[in-house]
């Protein structure tokens, strides 16, 4: 995953005279690779390489092991300290297709009303999960940022695993095949120095749901700007994040042990605003990382043209920390005209989406010691180090110091009229301010 220390440390250096604390996770650590695993085909063996729950190519995983983006993981086992461990999935060659794993026949319950007999003369009612009217489809929550059911309190122990909960403003996402969920974990490791052997369950794996299981951290994307308040106390051992519902060994969710609220979503700070405005003649998905969780940019917020919608920032007192120390959102600006299925899923290098998009964009507000907002725009390096989004943003607004820009006709990032290709920016927010990102072609 593409974090943004680098951004927010240059651009405390250009606004304050110290050293502002780190708003991204995990700045300083490296991916890891596992070791492979060899099993038998009836032909030949096809290594896969696994990470982050999506297969790479052995060139990649070769140009990353040189220059220094992977390490190789301890025991045989695929983890990262960068995002959640996958176990390497060798593939034998050639053999039959395989079913699509974790299906089963519906289960077709009696209806405890039609019982004969004297002694029954009508069933309990029993109350029903409550679901949305459409929970296949992602849509904007338009620019008033409000959400209908984000404020409803989440029931433990009463939702099967096997179903999404929707109807709590947790938004049901298909371009992952998880049934609706941003991502899987299943720690195999729960040591009290941390969770570790964390696999991650591979993209497309149970479209109807099935793979959220006992012991599994099952992860949900909340729609902007509102933000995932379920999470363990439990992190990773070796820096991994974990989040999500948890499913218990009743096959039944509730929320996690170290959640900062009763409902699964909630409104981001209300100290700032951070607004994107898109005056382009195509669409622009801007996609948020699965944080806590599996880190891969899978939250979509896809505007069209004419369009404007408000992000989600934390306020770092009182949301997640890494390792103590305050994390921010982070974003994937993609091209436009970018498909949001191609947009906000793991890519795989191919083309300068997903999580190779060009620009990444971090976000909060620092009540811990500025009590201020940042937001900091730059290149999705080391991902994607040389190629540029195809339009122009600038930062504007009453209360924005040191506002950012990118130009697309020099591809270089500028801070007031301190312009590089290889240089981030970082605008400062006062309170009450609302800072806004213009798409244009202008």
């Amino acid at each position: 995953m593409k974090v943004t220390s680098l951004v927010f440390a240059s651009a405390a250096a250009l606004t304050f005279a110290s050293p502002h604390p780190r708003h991204a996770h995990r700045h300083a650590l490296r991916k890891r690779a596992d070791s492979t695993l060899y099993v038998p085909g009836p032909v030949e063996t096809v290594m896969v390489y696994v990470l982050d729950g999506h297969a790479i190519s052995e060139e990649d995983m070769i140009n990353g092991i040189a220059n220094g983006t992977l390490a190789w993981g301890d025991n045989g086992v695929l983890s990262s300290s960068s995002s959640a461990a996958v176990v390497a999935q060798p593939t034998p060659v050639p053999e039959p297709a395989p079913e699509k794993p974790f299906e089963t026949a519906p289960i077709n319950m009696p209806d405890v009303n039609a019982i004969p007999g004297p002694q029954v003369s009508k069933a309990p009612e029993v109350e029903e999960p409550p679901q949305s009217s459409s929970p296949q489809d992602y849509k904007p929550i338009g620019n008033d940022g409000e959400c209908a059911d984000c404020d409803k309190e989440f029931r433990n122990d009463f939702h099967p695993c096997s179903k999404f909960p929707t109807g709590y403003g947790a938004i049901h996402l298909g371009n992952e095949g998880l049934g609706g969920w941003t991502g899987i974990q299943d720690p195999k490791e729960r040591g009290s120095a941390g969770y570790d052997n964390i696999v991650t369950t591979a993209k497309g794996s149970c479209e109807g749901g099935e793979c959220c299981k006992p012991g599994s951290f099952c992860s949900y994307a909340c729609p902007n700007p509102y933000l995932k308040l379920s999470f363990p106390k439990k992190q990773g051992k070796t820096g991994q994040s974990v989040g999500g519902l948890y499913c218990n060994e009743n096959g039944k969710l509730e929320l996690a042990d170290g959640s900062i609220g009763k409902t699964l979503c909630g409104k981001g700070t209300t100290h700032m605003k951070i607004r994107v405005e898109n005056k382009l003649s195509k669409s622009v998905s801007i996609c948020r990382t699965d944080y806590p969780g599996t880190e891969s940019e899978t939250i979509p917020f896809t505007l069209k043209p004419g369009e404007s919608g408000e992000l989600a920032s934390p306020d770092q007192k009182s949301y997640y920390f890494w390792e103590g120390k305050p994390t921010s959102a982070q974003y994937y600006i993609n091209k436009q005209g970018v498909p949001e299925s191609e947009a906000c899923t793991w890519g795989t290098g191919a083309k300068a989406v997903g999580n190779w998009a060009p620009a990444n964009l971090g976000t909060s507000w620092d009540d811990i010691n500025m009590n201020a907002g940042f937001a900091g725009l730059s290149q999705n390096k080391p991902t994607n180090p040389d190629d540029r989004l195809d339009f122009n943003i600038k930062f504007t607004g009453d209360g924005v110091q040191n506002p950012c820009s990118f130009k697309k006709s020099t591809g270089e990032y500028c801070s007031g009229n301190n312009c590089g290709r290889d240089v981030g920016c970082t605008a400062s927010i006062r309170e009450g301010a609302t800072l806004t990102m213009v798409f244009s072609d202008d």
